[in-house]
């Protein structure tokens, strides 16, 4: 929280300042009693190691509210009233975080990279908190556990072992996890930065009008919420607030750069070879359902809007691609897809068609795991693809064949094959069934002015950490709505295994 403190400071938001200090004395003053009454416990197993990831996010979410709700108590009306941008008819959402639950699912929201909000109207929070929003986010991607794994005392042996598995995380690039977290860090902060100068540098060229001071901090902030396919941005109405097109196509890449796998940059910079971008299934298959889905979205909604169909196919093509239809089905499959979460688009006005496509054909799966992003992820929907596949191949075989199946570079055998699909295939279910649970629990509390499909879109967005929303979310909504909400993006952003294994740990005693 001292990194908030000085960019208060710099645009002399007092009150601002003050309230991440006192939040990260109480926050400092309880991690410290914690760690002198944890300092001589037994090295963890497996199942404590889950235990400590769901309960250490849940710890990190709620002392993470703290700032909000401190600041909205303390900060002059007046003070308040000067975050409003000058014309604009709204008070601040600061406001907003006098309820205590609003901040606790705001700070939820951050740290799962999700993107989902309390704060309707984000530049009247003030650049402190529009830092702090970022940064919760970018440092929820990388991972607050590979964070104190890579810099913090760490783990020995199996210890360090469970508790980077338990946040959802297989892949090790150095022989030891602790190696593996830094070396995860420092390619994210090199991407992270080589984001932010692009998206300045661009800005620059395309919105040249649009001043210095704005430009970078927005480029630097974006960069922090796109790399962590976070979602949260520094503008009112996401995106869509820069009002230009040419803006919108500026801040895809910085999109899909968060939803490649860590290793894949990491194996492309150890190697000094690009193709390692081009032989990963997952990469592969990302770009597919990219241009698959951005045909099938835009589809939809040239429908929706009413593209007229005269002048023969060329001609109804050409209208199309220069439509709104194809500028919102291309920015915002994207963004559903990777879980970056930025809007451009009111998607509650949408068709019910628009709204499930991307649901099924986006948010679902996500994008690539290894990644920082949220849903069932494409490496998970490619092996049990590839293991369909597989077992109707087998019947063809002559008895004695030997039946191995190859997913990406990796060759399994029957066994080991068997048990790639019964993991990818078991979570993808856990996965479902959740998000049934939760439709049901949503629809029993919804307004009736909010259709099925929006009620099925916004729990798979907040269980995907995706971040859009159809209008469900915001200070208004049921309770019951806003708590649901706070558990799927805490389960989804652990990927549910941890909070069961907490769950049954609980029951067990």
């Amino acid at each position: 929280m001292l990194v908030p403190v000085l960019v208060s400071l710099l645009y002399q938001e007092w009150y601002s300042g003050l309230s991440f200090l006192i939040a990260a004395g109480i926050t400092a003053f309880v991690g410290g009693l914690a760690y002198k009454l944890c300092e001589d416990a037994p090295e963890p197993k497996r199942h404590h190691a889950m235990i400590v990831a769901a309960l250490g996010w849940a710890a990190t979410a709620f002392f993470g509210a703290l700032p909000f709700v401190i600041a909205a108590y303390i900060t002059p009306p007046a003070v308040l009233e000067s975050f409003v941008p000058a014309g604009a008819g709204y008070q601040s959402s600061l406001l907003y975080f006098q309820n205590p639950l609003h901040a606790f699912f705001e700070s939820m929201s951050g740290y799962t990279t999700t993107g989902l909000t309390m704060s309707v109207r984000e530049p009247s929070v003030g650049r402190g908190f529009l830092w702090y929003r970022s940064q919760m986010q970018w440092i929820g991607g990388a991972g607050m556990i590979v964070l104190s794994l890579a810099i913090l005392r760490q783990p020995h042996g199996t210890a360090g072992i469970s508790l980077y598995q338990s946040e959802a995380r297989n892949e090790k690039l150095r022989p030891s996890i602790a190696g593996t977290a830094r070396a995860i860090w420092k390619v994210y902060v090199g991407i992270t930065a080589l984001v932010a100068v692009y998206l300045a540098t661009a800005t620059f060229l395309v919105a040249p009008n649009y001043g210095i001071e704005p430009t970078i901090f927005d480029a630097v902030n974006h960069a922090m919420t796109g790399q962590s396919t976070g979602g949260f941005s520094t503008l009112d109405d996401s995106i869509a607030g820069y009002g230009s097109y040419a803006m919108e196509l500026v801040h895809i890449p910085a999109m899909i750069t968060g939803a490649i796998s860590i290793p894949v940059y990491y194996g492309v910079l150890s190697k000094r070879d690009i193709r390692e971008f081009t032989s990963d299934p997952q990469v592969r298959t990302m770009f597919g359902l990219f241009v698959v889905g951005v045909i099938g979205l835009t589809a939809f909604l040239a429908r929706w809007v009413g593209v007229p169909y005269n002048g023969g196919p060329v001609g109804y093509v050409g209208r199309v691609v220069t439509s709104q239809a194809f500028r919102d089905g291309l920015f915002q499959f994207i963004s559903a897809s990777s879980t970056t979460g930025w809007q451009t688009s009111a998607i509650g006005d949408w068709n019910s068609g628009a709204v499930m496509f991307i649901v099924l054909g986006a948010m679902l799966f996500g994008g690539s795991a290894g990644a920082t992003v949220g849903g069932i992820k494409i490496l998970r929907g490619y092996i049990i693809g590839r293991g369909i596949n597989w077992e109707v191949s087998r019947v063809f075989l002559p008895e004695h064949a030997i039946d191995d199946l190859r997913i990406g570079q990796q060759v399994f055998k029957a066994d080991e094959a068997n048990d790639e699909i019964r993991a990818a295939a078991t979570f993808a279910f856990a996965y479902l069934v959740l998000l049934g649970l939760s439709l049901f629990v949503l629809l029993a509390v919804l307004p009736q002015e909010f259709t099925l499909a929006d009620a099925i879109f916004e729990v798979a967005t907040a269980q995907g950490t995706v971040g859009l929303s159809s209008g469900i979310t915001g200070p208004g909504m049921p309770v019951v709505a806003e708590i649901l909400f706070i558990v799927q993006m805490w389960m989804g952003r652990l990927e549910i295994i941890p909070v069961l294994v907490m769950i049954n740990s609980i029951f067990r005693r």
